[in-house]
């Protein structure tokens, strides 16, 4: 008896815990922060919230934790917010998602909030990204771009320098590979967004692009022609990359490759050198440099930062604008850096001698983001990611020629866009 009696007490809290989940509501100060990101941000992440709550009192945060990887964040958010939930005040948002969600009307203009001198302490990207319709809709949160990590003792052990362009890349990584167990260059090859950023900044660095700036689709040209043969000849012809480069490598998957020191060269985002700091078996080995070019063009790196936004139906925007605030203040973000190696949002911090001290990678930073590539800013972007994608990768898998792909991107491309004007 005593046993049933101590079961039915559990299975009542069981079932009240369950009923509170489900039916619990929301507190009128409570400011819910939808967020996906990795473990150790999140744990950071907390510690600025009770830094927030004990500035202001009378308001509480929530974190709505979402998975890391961005298609599951994104295809959260197409559900939750295309179902006009209150139940979300700030959002962080990648920087391709801001054009496709202040189009739905997902995303509350915040041009109220914010004062023309604040504006002009962020990096040109809040003016040129996260317009929309002559509205701003999203706070730079931090800065990423992509950059070339390299092995400097190995590099130092044959006396050479970090390339500058990829044909330099190429002999370096030909001559350390024949005698050192490491691949030359790791780099994002699998059918994902992240493969988009790697095309983009190979074709830049070649003078080739997708769309003018006059909205011309530019993508069949020769200077793209020959980048995307480059990308494919890193794994068929000088098999300096893995040969499941294209299958297999990621942000993530290349990145442990590198700190397991199977690489030579690496390309990925500004998160990398903190981890590679704190990496006893490759701490002080690790350089940064610019990406490399093509002979007769530019380094160009890719801009794919995050941004704070705040949900159009929310009931607590007030609120949720103190929050957005102090987490792009010059103070969180530098502690940011100084924790998590982001890249700040805000000019003034570029000039921190202790950033630059933790950060050796800043000025690296400051000088790319004066002439980054931004991805299409377009509702439909995703439709023109998945395009590139699939047939960036078709070339990479060896499963067709460049000429047919970027012929076959073309045609996509102008068909989704005859479309989207129409509607």
């Amino acid at each position: 008896m005593k046993k049933r009696t101590i079961l039915l007490f559990v299975y009542s809290l069981l079932l009240l815990w369950i009923i509170h989940s489900f039916l619990r509501v929301k507190n009128a100060n409570e400011v819910v922060f939808s967020i996906g990101a990795g473990i150790h941000e999140i744990r950071f992440l907390k510690e600025l919230v009770n830094e927030f709550e004990v500035k202001n009192p009378d308001t509480k945060v929530r974190l709505n934790i979402l998975p890391a990887p961005t298609d599951q964040q994104h295809h959260y958010y197409l559900t939750t917010l295309g179902s006009k939930t209150v139940d979300i005040d700030v959002m962080r948002i990648d920087t391709i998602w801001i054009a496709e969600f202040a189009s739905a009307r997902w995303l509350e203009p915040l041009d109220s909030f914010i004062s023309s001198e604040q504006r002009a302490s962020f990096i040109p990207i809040i003016e040129r990204n996260n317009i929309f319709r002559n509205k701003l809709y999203a706070i730079p949160w931090n800065a990423n771009i992509g950059m070339l990590y390299y092995r400097k003792d190995l590099l130092d052990k044959y006396n050479l320098n970090p390339p500058e362009t990829w044909e330099e890349l190429v002999d370096t990584c030909t001559k350390i590979c024949a005698n050192e167990p490491v691949f030359g260059y790791l780099w994002q090859g699998k059918q994902y967004e992240g493969l988009v950023c790697n095309f983009l900044e190979c074709i830049g660095s070649n003078n080739g692009g997708i769309i003018s700036n006059n909205g011309r689709l530019i993508v069949n040209s020769v200077q793209n022609k020959i980048a995307l043969d480059l990308m494919h000849d890193f794994i068929w012809k000088y098999r300096i990359s893995p040969p499941n480069t294209h299958s297999e490598l990621m942000e993530e998957s290349s990145r442990h490759l590198f700190q397991q020191s199977k690489g030579l060269f690496l390309r990925n985002w500004t998160y990398v050198w903190d981890l590679c700091q704190e990496d006893p078996a490759l701490k002080g080995k690790i350089g940064v440099s610019p990406l490399p070019k093509f002979s007769h063009g530019n380094s160009t790196a890719v801009y794919g930062g995050w941004h704070l936004a705040i949900n159009a139906y929310s009931r607590n925007k007030k609120q949720a604008w103190q929050l957005v605030d102090f987490l792009t203040s010059p103070e969180v973000q530098k502690e940011l850096a100084m924790n998590l190696s982001w890249a700040p949002t805000r000019y003034a911090l570029y000039n921190d001698p202790e950033l630059i001290q933790k950060l050796p990678f800043l000025p690296i930073v400051e000088m790319v983001l004066e002439n980054v590539l931004l991805r299409p800013n377009l509702p439909y972007y995703q439709w023109i990611s998945d395009v590139l994608q699939k047939y960036v990768n078709e070339v990479l898998s060896d499963q067709m020629g460049s000429d047919e792909a970027l012929k076959t991107i073309h045609k996509e491309l102008e068909g989704m866009r005859n479309e989207f004007a129409a509607d």
